[in-house]
């Protein structure tokens, strides 16, 4: 299938996965030049006519909101009928797992506004589980997969009745055999909301469904134990009778008002190199996830460097000593002032970045950096623009709609990456603020090398150490074939990353700046230093302890930590990847100088 042109348009990628109703594939749209996710029913499933598929066709284009997976468009490719979606780069809350309180009521909020949309199309949903729950990496959560969804005034007819969603995650009038409600999808919205915070369904854990489906025709939901407090709206939302449940308003509403919202200009989740990114579309009321690995990093810098400071670049390079070099004279802050209010941050992240947040209309806000890398570190792909002198060339990369890349390399091949994405919200002009950097960078590099920081890192700063020397070989062989000599570095040497041959394990050690307990998680001693346990804060499938090195106040007079991440990512139980982030931590804080 691969290679296939599908109407004439789409170009048939790699499959993504296969669930019992259909199977979905990674698709180029030729046309408008964009990467979709093609959705095709299996033999028999859907009828000749692709019925099915256009009724969730036309049902998805009814619905315009933020949290809702877009349905472009429905096209035929001979007796084929296929569906055109949106490709978001996301997990499922069904791979996700437990999350803590105050992520599932931030989920929670966001799905219960795209459920406001869909009640407000009429539309009943009927198949609200985790696995049609999608979660970005920046916790922007939509609701995807219409299948079975029915309009309200729409006749009711066998093949409808018969598909009435998910036994787990039901609500009690619907398993009795009643038409669904709009209270039915609040019903089903708090079960998703309970398995978040339990690991499983309102109804248990039995795998058999029909004793599930009995469970729910009963109202048989067991406690929460771990709602905190969320728990009086969802055990409202688990009412059996209808009449009792709050309505999607309310919920909204007091899931907007029980978790106050974030600091969205701290929080982040910042997936480490060596992590996998993951791809999830929706199949038929089936979710499949399939990991897209990023390419590995090269160890083309220096291997024999065991000094703690970064090693010093040659008088020839545009970007010279990594301690010095000043990543935000790249960005011209004013430039970006068109696109809505800015704020340079020039200590978010680590010390080879520099960024600015950009905040528009309402719930609005980018994050617009300027990164330094080492060579080939970012595979850029795109349109190529040739220059000469200290810029070599600069690759324009095609916008993913939320994010938008430009890619400088340089006459000693170093690396900018320019990257503009939505933290929050959606609608802003990204790649106008990524062109606005990579034209400022530009101008910097045609007039000389890149300008030193006006105020040095101080000497107690992290910025002085390396971090590829607080891991040896001892320490890590607690991670099988892993060679502790051939370590992927950055530019400065401030993260460091280990894979091993032999398992999907991957360890990851880097340096951050951020604003005192921006780390959900639980606290604990590490060499004597302060330091959180989060199986959060690099994404899903990892477990990372963040060291707290020492406390100072930045240019912006904020509070602020400088923070040394122990991450360790793959397919183990959680339990077991914390355990190596802590041990591993334990063998690097020992190394860390006195700040």
């Amino acid at each position: 299938m691969t290679g296939r042109l599908i109407g004439g348009r789409y170009l048939l990628g790699e499959p993504l996965g296969s669930g019992g109703m259909g199977s979905v594939w990674r698709a180029h749209d030729q046309q408008l030049d964009r990467t979709v996710a093609l959705k095709r029913a299996h033999p028999g499933v859907d009828d000749q006519d692709g019925r099915r598929l256009r009724r969730e066709a036309r049902t998805g284009a009814r619905l315009h909101d933020p949290h809702v997976v877009t349905i472009f468009d429905v096209v035929s490719d001979g007796d084929e009928h296929w569906l055109v979606l949106e490709y978001l780069p996301s997990r499922s809350l069904a791979e996700l797992g437990t999350l803590p309180v105050g992520e599932v009521a931030r989920i929670g909020a966001q799905i219960a506004s795209a459920l406001r949309a869909v009640h407000a199309a009429g539309i009943i949903h009927r198949d609200l589980k985790p696995a049609n729950v999608l979660v970005t990496a920046d916790g922007t959560a939509k609701l995807a997969d219409f299948g079975i969804s029915q309009r309200l005034w729409a006749e009711a007819t066998l093949t409808d009745s018969a598909s009435v969603g998910t036994p787990t995650h039901l609500a009690p009038e619907v398993a009795n055999g009643n038409d669904p409600t709009p209270a039915s999808d609040v019903f089903s919205l708090g079960a998703v909301l309970y398995s978040a915070l339990e690991g499983h369904s309102p109804f248990g854990d039995d795998p058999n469904p029909l004793a599930v489906l009995r469970r729910s025709a009963r109202g048989e939901v067991e406690p929460l134990r771990h709602g905190g407090e969320l728990t009086p709206l969802i055990t409202r939302m688990l009412a059996v009778d209808p009449a009792e449940r709050p309505t999607v308003d309310q919920v909204v509403q007091q899931l907007g008002g029980t978790t106050p919202a974030p600091d969205r200009r701290r929080k982040r989740w910042a997936i480490p190199a060596a992590a996998a990114g993951v791809a999830v579309v929706a199949v038929m009321g089936v979710l499949i996830g399939k990991a897209v690995s990023e390419p590995s990093k090269p160890s083309s810098a220096p291997t024999t460097t065991t000094s703690s400071t970064p090693p010093t670049a040659a008088a020839t390079s545009p970007v010279g000593d990594p301690l010095t070099v000043d990543p935000c004279s790249l960005i011209d802050e004013a430039s970006l002032t068109r696109f809505g209010q800015t704020t340079l941050e020039p200590a978010y992240g680590n010390f080879d970045r520099c960024d600015v947040i950009v905040t528009g209309n309402g719930d609005q806000e980018a994050d617009v950096r300027a990164e330094l890398n080492l060579p080939g570190t970012v595979p850029a792909r795109g349109d190529v623009q040739k220059f000469s002198g200290n810029l070599r060339t600069v690759t324009r990369v095609k916008s993913g709609g939320d994010d938008c890349e430009r890619v400088l390399v340089l006459s000693d091949r170093t690396q900018i990456q320019v990257v503009a994405k939505h933290t929050h919200g959606s609608g802003m002009n990204v790649c106008g603020m990524a062109d606005a950097v990579t034209q400022k960078a530009i101008d910097v590099l045609q007039a000389g090398p890149v300008p030193r920081r006006s105020t040095p890192l101080p000497a107690n700063s992290l910025a002085h150490v390396n971090a590829c020397t607080l891991l040896d070989s001892k320490a890590l062989k607690l991670i099988p074939g892993v060679d502790a000599s051939q370590p992927d570095r950055s530019f400065g040497n401030w993260r460091c990353g280990w894979d091993s041959t032999t398992t999907d394990l991957e360890v990851d050690l880097y340096f951050d700046r951020d604003q005192p307990g921006s780390t959900d998680g639980q606290p604990l001693k590490v060499g004597g230093r302060s330091a959180i346990l989060s199986n959060e804060n690099d994404g899903p499938d990892t477990c990372a302890v963040v060291i707290v090195f020492r406390e100072y106040v930045d240019a912006n007079g904020q509070d602020q930590d400088e923070l040394v991440t122990m991450s360790v990512a793959g397919t183990a139980k959680p339990g077991t990847l914390c355990g190596l982030a802590t041990k591993l931590a334990e063998a690097a804080a020992p190394k860390l100088p006195k700040a």
